[in-house]
């Protein structure tokens, strides 16, 4: 079963992400339910996803989840960066997040909060978020 999700930030661009089935495939399976889960792919080229850096679509957190979880399908460092009402502020630090395990990126997120992920490679990207 597949849904969209569409984001639109003060008037800027919005798009749609497709969420299709999730893989759960270690430990956190059972919490990953709790969350939003659609699956993502960043072209070669771009840090962002979705691509656009301040501007353009951003992704945004489900209430009652609390925290970014990635699931990728190649070895990545990869970080979060948050919209706080027209300023914007990323982790200082990337997470190596392995191929095929959940990576929680950061933990304490209110529900409703928008974000990017920003890969420190330019390749194209694919594999699953979990907010």
């Amino acid at each position: 079963m597949a849904s969209s999700i569409i984001v639109t930030v003060g008037g800027l661009a919005t798009g749609a992400a497709t969420a299709e089935a999730a893989p759960q495939s270690n430990s956190h399976s059972s919490a990953l339910r709790a969350c939003g889960t659609t699956s993502y792919d960043k072209d070669s080229g771009y840090n962002y996803y979705p691509t656009g850096f301040p501007s353009g679509q951003w992704l945004q957190t489900s209430y009652g989840c609390g925290r970014i979880t990635v699931m990728t399908n190649s070895n990545r460092n990869v970080k979060v960066c948050r919209s706080y009402g027209g300023s914007v502020s990323c982790q200082d630090s990337y997470t190596y997040a392995t191929r095929g395990k959940w990576t929680e990126l950061e933990s304490g997120v209110p529900g409703g909060t928008y974000y990017k992920l920003r890969f420190q490679s330019t390749g194209r990207a694919t594999g699953w978020i979990n907010d």
